[in-house]
């Protein structure tokens, strides 16, 4: 924040931020980033251009400080006056020179990781809050960000992004992670649109976006990121799961995993919407009695627990650190050792085509790489038409679903297991992104 403040203070040019999506989150987001020094939301990209300018107007811009447009002149224009522009279309994010990081936002998986590529080819840094996208294809956007000397990360805020801050602290200071963990309230595999309506509601959060936190799709989601970020695993496909308290999670947790370096998650107890880490292997003799003083405890693990995760308020730092510092918050190491599996929701019937991420037809859990090969990504599931029955809770295979081999998301994501089965070729990605730019209007 020190670093806003000081370029706010000498220069007139901030840091120029565009979001795709106008939804919950970006409306929050773009409030943060108005009263944050230094930073300043320009454009949003949505399909929905109505709601993108009522993020505007809620964040105090009038009809004539807001510019609608397709127009690549237009909005530079726009931009370069200092009005905020809305378009529906993503190739403005490679097209428009006026603005620096794009903040994905959608949460849809092919459509936001589009985006992301049309923002590196623009030479944009990129912060996702696109969890869903960075588990399918998050390894082939950092590489491939990474080939142009971009930044691509997931952002401060959210579950991952402050699990990887506290594993890189506890790593830090000399400790090794036993365990980084999500802390879940309530966890329910069939949940279904139907089923959690009521609580959507009330809470005016995405009906979609509700069920698949429900269902375990975006927890399972995130501590994939977290897991191919950190090199830890989990321990088991879908991971442990550990109903504990504050007060009794070191003892709880060591006695149900059995391996330590692993991602999980706790089910209740006290934790609110916090993350935790478990850490040990302090110096018996110089280290372990300065923890104990410290209020740590006597060791030989102890836990480090962060209470909260406030997704707008801290994205703007991601931002600020990709756009001032060019480092990430989050991101892949490499080659994904992860990846999240689509199981049967309910009994699926050959013929039928799976819906999306938080539907009715199926949940994900995270599996290592290798012990689900020919497994289906939950990332690829939507629009897959059934060439088997599934029986309900079942993984469902490859083979039991015939992909849409025109899909965008389909062809990056062979591209990316292209990538990393022979990294000498470094140019699968660009040529088939290329192609499908080439379709989608160039």
């Amino acid at each position: 924040m020190t670093a806003l403040r000081r370029l706010e203070a000498r220069t007139s040019d901030p840091v120029r931020v565009a979001i795709t999506g106008a939804g919950f989150v970006a409306r929050g987001l773009v409030h943060q980033l108005e009263i944050t020094p230094g930073l300043e939301p320009s454009l949003i990209v949505s399909r929905r251009p109505e709601q993108a300018v009522a993020v505007f107007r809620d964040s105090g811009y009038s009809e004539s400080e807001i510019v609608t447009t397709d127009d690549v002149d237009l909005a530079e224009e726009g931009i370069g006056d200092g009005r905020r522009v809305v378009t529906t279309e993503i190739a403005l994010l490679e097209r428009v020179s006026g603005f620096d990081v794009v903040v994905e936002a959608t949460g849809d998986v092919e459509y936001g990781a589009m985006s992301c590529l049309r923002a590196l080819d623009g030479a944009k840094h990129v912060v996702s809050l696109n969890y869903e996208m960075e588990a399918t294809v998050g390894p082939l956007l950092a590489d491939y960000a990474s080939g142009k000397s971009l930044v691509y990360t997931g952002s401060d805020g959210d579950q991952p992004g402050v699990m990887m801050r506290l594993i890189e602290y506890t790593r830090g200071i000399g400790l090794e992670v036993v365990a980084a963990v999500n802390c879940k309230g309530f966890l329910d595999y069939h949940a279904t649109p139907e089923s959690i309506k009521p609580w959507s509601e009330s809470q005016g959060t995405s009906l979609k976006m509700t069920t698949a936190f429900t269902d375990g799709t975006k927890m399972n989601v995130e501590n994939c990121c977290v897991a191919n970020a950190s090199g830890l695993r989990p321990e088991r496909r879908g991971m442990v799961g550990v109903k504990t308290t504050l007060a009794d999670a070191i003892e709880d947790f060591s006695t149900a995993l059995e391996q330590t370096g692993v991602v999980d998650y706790t089910l209740g107890g006290d934790f609110g919407s916090g993350v935790f880490v478990i850490a040990g292997g302090a110096d018996p003799v110089l280290a372990a009695p300065y923890l104990r003083y410290l209020k740590m405890g006597s060791g030989p693990w102890y836990l480090f627990f962060r209470p909260w995760h406030l997704v707008q308020f801290e994205t703007p730092l991601s931002i600020a650190e990709a756009a001032l510092d060019r480092t990430a918050t989050i991101t892949p190491r490499g080659e994904p050792t992860t990846q999240v599996i689509a199981h049967a929701k309910r009994t699926l019937v050959r013929g039928n085509t799976l819906d999306e991420i938080g539907g009715w037809d199926h949940y994900g859990l995270i599996d290592n790489i290798s012990d689900s090969q020919g497994l289906l990504p939950v990332g690829l599931a939507e629009g897959a038409a059934l060439s088997s029955d599934v029986a309900i809770d079942q993984p469902i295979a490859l083979d039991d679903v015939e992909l849409d081999d025109r899909s965008p998301i389909v062809r990056l994501w062979r591209a990316q297991n292209e990538l990393f089965a022979d990294p000498v070729d470094r140019g699968c990605v660009a040529r088939t992104w290329d192609r499908i730019k080439a379709e989608h209007g160039g």
